[in-house]
């Protein structure tokens, strides 16, 4: 009950802005994590490249994709399903349709002393905004999602 409560106040805290931007993450993710469960790859590829395309684009302020990132992070992390790094990239991508210059960005893992670890990631002009990742692991790219 501590750990409701403890939410709960949390929440109360949010302003009316930061509540928006949580519930529409949250959302974004369980549809994401849901499309990617029941629907074939290709078949979720078309419909998330139709419901992102975007004929207008807009920059947005840095601050507002930093709490477009905490709060998928956020989410994610107190959602009761396992959402790792793809679905948090997508809900980025989705969320933030309208920036101009942002992809997702799939590579693998580049350590032959390790098993195959392939991982999600969202860039904006070549920085990493979503699914940074250690120094001293290398990323292979192999895909990247406009």
């Amino acid at each position: 009950m501590g750990t409701f409560k403890h939410h709960i106040t949390k929440w109360n805290k949010l302003s009316g802005e930061r509540k928006a931007i949580f519930l529409k993450a949250a959302v974004s993710l369980v549809l994401i994590k849901t499309g990617l469960m029941v629907l074939p790859f290709g078949t979720f590829r078309k419909l998330f490249h139709w419901l992102c395309n975007s004929k207008s684009t807009r920059e947005i302020s840095q601050e507002r994709i930093d709490l477009t990132v905490w709060a998928i992070d956020t989410a994610a992390n107190l959602l009761p399903m396992e959402l790792l790094c793809l679905p948090r990239a997508l809900a980025t991508k989705y969320l933030l349709r309208k920036v101009p210059a942002l992809t997702l960005e799939i590579g693998i893992e580049v350590n032959p002393a390790k098993k195959f670890e392939a991982h999600a990631w969202v860039e904006k002009n070549g920085s990493v905004i979503m699914g940074n990742w250690p120094e001293s692991v290398l990323y292979q790219r192999i895909w990247v999602w406009k």
